[in-house]
């Protein structure tokens, strides 16, 4: 497996956990706003991924690429961040995508 599908893989496993985590029913502050404050946050991490899946189809791997440049170039600061965050977190070098003016592939960053 490629290191971009890779790291798209485990940045799915990484919002399945913040989701089960966010949503879970022993989260110390259950005030009104706490609750919203998860509840966007969810929803903002379940808007990055949702089109994920899709974009890790065997055979496809440009897909994989174009699609996670549409994402970074249409994501709002909060959700650059998180992605920016996670793939830290996973040592993946997103620089080819993050960067401010793109000028290579996927493939050429591994």
């Amino acid at each position: 497996m490629a290191k971009t599908e890779r790291a798209t893989a485990d940045l799915l496993r990484l919002a399945f956990v913040e989701i089960r985590f966010l949503t879970e029913d022993r989260q110390e502050d259950q005030s009104p706003e706490a609750v919203i404050r998860r509840r966007k946050r969810v929803n903002a991490i379940a808007d990055i991924c949702h089109n994920l899946p899709g974009l890790l189809a065997p055979g496809r791997p440009d897909r994989l690429a174009d699609g996670l440049r549409y994402l970074w170039s249409t994501a709002s600061a909060v959700k650059r961040c998180w992605l920016v965050s996670n793939w830290d977190h996973l040592a993946y070098d997103h620089w080819w995508l993050t960067a401010p003016t793109p000028k290579v592939t996927a493939d050429a960053a591994e």
